[in-house]
């Protein structure tokens, strides 16, 4: 009788495993970029293979793609550029090809803006750009929820910035890039929030201790 295969450390098999590997490649892809060595690139790609062929991609379309595309069946694959380099964008909607793109570099990228705006936030705050404080308090709070959450984040923000979803209070959500950034992030956070709760049945401001009234942030001098 043959031996079942055991599975990779790291396996992507599982949202923990999936991000724990991406906290291991990705800095060291990206330290060493563009003199990237074949074996790292090689890495990645084995990476980015197994993902592929993991739940992850169905689950993300399933809960955080399809309910926004019903016209059209859209495809999650996790990819660099057409070129293999890695880290040039976090998550790309291609409606060409009807395919949602995550670069895992770029997710780790998009996860460390939460952590240094976390440790950076007084320095903002005394600089007296209030929506660029505005983001970054939101970021730092966010902060607090585990690190495989920033997936759907991600995508569900990008969503919306394709889309021009108007889901929330927002006058001017997209006249600039800090509110473009902090309204979509805070869109996603109530689909997911939703989302959460239909599988969890508990909320995640409760389970997370998140603190966020929104409403006292939608204009400066409120």
């Amino acid at each position: 009788m043959a031996r079942p295969k055991k599975t990779r450390k790291g396996s992507p098999s599982t949202l923990t495993g999936f991000w724990n590997t991406l906290n291991e490649l990705s800095p060291l892809y990206l330290e060493k970029f563009p003199v990237v060595k074949k074996k790292m690139k090689d890495e990645m790609n084995a990476f980015i293979d197994e993902v592929n062929l993991s739940p992850i991609p169905s689950l993300v379309y399933e809960n955080f793609v399809r309910p926004y595309f019903k016209e059209k069946p859209m495809k999650v694959i996790f990819s660099g550029d057409e070129k293999g380099v890695f880290g040039k964008f976090c998550t790309k909607i291609d409606l060409t090809e009807n395919i949602v793109k995550i670069d895992p570099a770029g997710l780790y990228k998009f996860s460390t803006e939460f952590v240094i705006d976390g440790v950076n936030l007084k320095k903002i705050e005394e600089d007296g750009d209030y929506l660029k404080f505005r983001l970054s308090s939101f970021r730092k709070e966010l902060s607090k929820l585990p690190g495989q959450y920033l997936l759907f984040l991600a995508v569900l923000k990008e969503i919306v910035i394709d889309g021009k979803i108007y889901a929330v209070d927002s006058r001017g959500a997209f006249a600039n890039e800090e509110s473009s950034d902090y309204f979509s992030l805070l869109w996603a956070l109530k689909q997911f929030e939703e989302f959460y709760l239909k599988v969890q049945i508990r909320n995640i401001r409760s389970d997370f201790a998140l603190i966020w009234h929104e409403g006292d942030w939608i204009d400066a001098g409120k």
